[in-house]
């Protein structure tokens, strides 16, 4: 089943079988554990999120920033015990980044949101 997925998706998704289907490493925990915004040439910010997957079972999870007017959507893959970084550029100053939307399931949600200080 992992190769003909992997065929049809061209991602190795062996990591998501080992941690959701043949072993049972419990949920995800994401943490946002940093942003960082730049402003650019261009008037538009570049945002650097940096996620912490506390648990032990990996995912591929939504990553959303939100500015006045709007917001931007990234997918992030974030392994179990790892960090991942994911840079999204939006056209106004960010307020807040919020790491799942609550599609995917996690043992604690109060630590999915990142403010921005004015």
């Amino acid at each position: 089943m992992p190769r003909l997925i992997a065929a049809q998706t061209q991602r190795d998704l062996g990591w998501f079988f080992d941690d959701w289907v043949y072993h049972d490493r419990g949920l995800p925990d994401f943490k946002v554990e940093s942003a960082f915004a730049v402003k650019t040439a261009t008037g538009s910010y570049l945002v650097t999120i940096t996620v912490d997957d506390l648990g032990a079972a990996g995912a591929e999870v939504p990553v959303t920033v939100k500015f006045a007017g709007g917001e931007s959507t990234k997918r992030l893959e974030v392994r179990g015990k790892n960090k991942a970084t994911i840079r999204v550029e939006v056209p106004g100053a960010p307020q807040e980044v919020v790491v799942n939307d609550g599609s995917v399931p996690e043992s604690d949600v109060t630590n999915n949101v990142f403010r921005f200080e004015k």
